[in-house]
């Protein structure tokens, strides 16, 4: 691959479809009355719910405390739930409502709309081969980071200065 030239750099043309693909998005959604952090966080919840605000603040990678102002947004909205953790009392867990479900459903044909767009051109067999070799991209990287050392903590930076 030519990383010299910039229309084929490899973590530059991912980044910015993956850009692309929420800027997109978030223009649909907005007719719903979401932000971005709204539906990202909505979405993350409808694939894994049930999960404590830790993991899902690690997924949208945002600060915990972010997290739990927007949750406290999504809440009140009536959209979603906290439920106390049977496994750590201080803890919480993640459900939707059933009145996010519409509101889901609206995403999801909004996101349709936005796949189409991004792989129109593309036959059947070239969106299926799209996605596989998404997927093993991801599924490479998961890999390589199983293998990285964790990433230093800020604390980690200053206790070394």
């Amino acid at each position: 691959m030519d990383s010299k030239d910039p229309t084929r750099n490899f973590g530059f043309l991912v980044h910015e479809v993956a850009r692309l693909l929420r800027r997109n998005f978030d223009r649909r959604v907005s007719d719903l009355g979401l932000t971005q952090a709204q539906w990202r966080t909505l979405a993350y919840l409808s694939r894994h719910e049930g999960m404590n605000q830790s993991a899902l603040a690690e997924l949208l990678e945002i600060k915990p405390i972010t997290l739990a102002r927007l949750l406290d947004r999504l809440e009140q909205a009536g959209w979603i739930e906290r439920r106390s953790d049977p496994a750590d009392r201080r803890a919480f867990r993640l459900y939707l409502t059933e009145a996010a479900q519409p509101l889901l459903v609206d995403m999801e044909r909004l996101a349709s709309k936005t796949r189409r767009d991004a792989l129109a051109g593309l036959s059947r067999a070239e969106q299926s081969q799209v996605l596989d070799l998404l997927g093993t991209l991801k599924k490479n990287l998961l890999e390589a980071e199983a293998h990285l050392p964790p990433r230093a903590t800020k604390k980690d930076v200053t206790d070394d200065e």
